[in-house]
């Protein structure tokens, strides 16, 4: 049989021009089919690790957060975690790092990450669930590599006013931990009394578990920054100080020793009486004051008789006591410390023998 007869028929059967235009149409349906289907399922694989703020937690839930925790998808996976005092000092501040496994959709400089077809950036939020637990956070970044966060350990100088009980109780090795985590111990401790005797302003140097964050220094959801608050909790206290400084946990200065005359004025016998040389002041185990030499006179006392006349008398019990002392201070480029406060003549200065405490002026600085 030929394959075209004279009528123009295939095999004697098809118009030849039919034929043509049914391959033209079949050409088309396969070019639509390829141009709408993706080839390679979607996109290149490919891996990215995510910084993730899983913000504010319940420590039961931060302490079931841990490194090697899977999605139950198997494409999510917690490489790294950091736990720390939320806002609140109840609850736990949580950021991890995660692995996460995509696509790269685009082309070339263009390319984008994406995970379940939708792109995972700084700024947008990301949810996974394991067979523990199930959250949801903001992604702070997105790298290529790195399973690990930037945390560290930065010492810092707290400014605190205390409760006689709490000063009494704090002591450096106190750690401050949430669930099994260590996130802060004290290495340093200064206190001083308030002139009301009421509180005690402590200097504390504490070491905290940080985390690098944009380029600023976290404890916790805390930025430890000069003047900003941090919290301190125990099983035994609880308290809040202002960052005085960070980097250098120790008071400003170097240690000395300075002797000064302090004068008190219209002192009780009984006070007075308490008052007497190699008498020592301690605080955190180490002599802060010892009197060297005790001087007293009777005090005066202004009258003014019916007639207007004004007399000083002396006073018939009181005295005025002039104290040599020996000071722990430290000496600093704007001057000498004693406790807390800047030491100068005029400055005055609460002094605490256990026995006896006593409030006076620095009349005299000796060196």
């Amino acid at each position: 049989m030929r394959l075209v007869d004279e009528d123009g028929r295939l095999f004697g059967r098809v118009n030849v021009v039919d034929a043509a235009v049914v391959l033209v149409v079949l050409a088309a349906v396969v070019a639509g089919v390829v141009a709408f289907v993706p080839l390679g399922g979607g996109g290149e694989q490919a891996t990215r690790y995510a910084t993730v703020d899983l913000g504010t937690q319940p420590p039961a839930a931060a302490e079931r957060i841990e490194t090697g925790d899977r999605s139950a998808d198997g494409e999510t996976v917690v490489t790294d975690t950091y736990v720390g005092p939320a806002a609140d000092g109840a609850n736990a501040s949580v950021v991890v790092r995660v692995r996460v496994n995509g696509t790269l959709a685009g082309d070339g400089d263009d390319r984008v990450f994406e995970r379940d077809g939708e792109p995972l950036r700084r700024g947008d939020a990301l949810s996974f669930e394991t067979p523990s637990y199930a959250v949801s956070g903001d992604v702070l970044r997105v790298d290529a590599d790195g399973e690990t966060l930037p945390v560290g350990s930065l010492p810092v100088l707290l400014d605190a006013t205390l409760s006689p009980a709490t000063a009494d109780a704090v002591a450096v090795g106190d750690t401050s931990r949430l669930d099994d985590r260590r996130i802060a111990r004290v290495t340093g401790v200064t206190t001083a009394p308030v002139a009301n005797g009421s509180a005690r302003r402590a200097l504390l140097g504490v070491r905290v578990h940080t985390l690098n964050r944009s380029g600023s220094t976290y404890f916790g959801a805390t930025p430890v920054k000069v003047g900003e608050s941090l919290r301190f909790d125990t099983d035994q206290y609880a308290l809040t100080g202002t960052v005085a400084r960070w980097g250098n946990a120790s008071p400003s200065g170097s240690p000395t020793t300075t002797t000064v005359v302090v004068s008190l004025t219209d002192v009780a016998p009984t006070v007075a009486d308490g008052l007497r040389a190699g008498l020592v002041e301690r605080r955190d185990g180490r002599t802060t004051a010892r009197i060297t030499d005790v001087r007293t006179e009777n005090a005066t006392v202004v009258l003014t008789s019916d007639d207007g006349h004004i007399y000083e008398r002396e006073h018939p019990e009181n005295v005025d006591v002039e104290l040599t002392v020996d000071l722990r201070t430290r000496a600093t480029a704007d001057g000498l410390r004693f406790h807390t406060r800047a030491l100068r003549e005029g400055t005055r200065v609460t002094l605490d023998f256990r026995t006896v405490a006593v409030d006076g002026t620095v009349t005299r600085i000796r060196g």
